[in-house]
């Protein structure tokens, strides 16, 4: 049982790291606009 618990807690684990890992950004669409300094001349 106590196998079967810890299973489960790593691959939400795995899923929940994947997730946040894979998105930069909550909206999926949004783009920063970017900085002057960095704007190739």
């Amino acid at each position: 049982m106590k196998t079967k618990v810890l299973t489960v807690l790593a691959t939400l684990a795995t899923v929940i790291a994947a997730t946040m890992a894979t998105s930069a950004c909550w909206w999926y669409f949004y783009q920063p606009e970017e900085p002057a300094s960095l704007k190739d001349r």
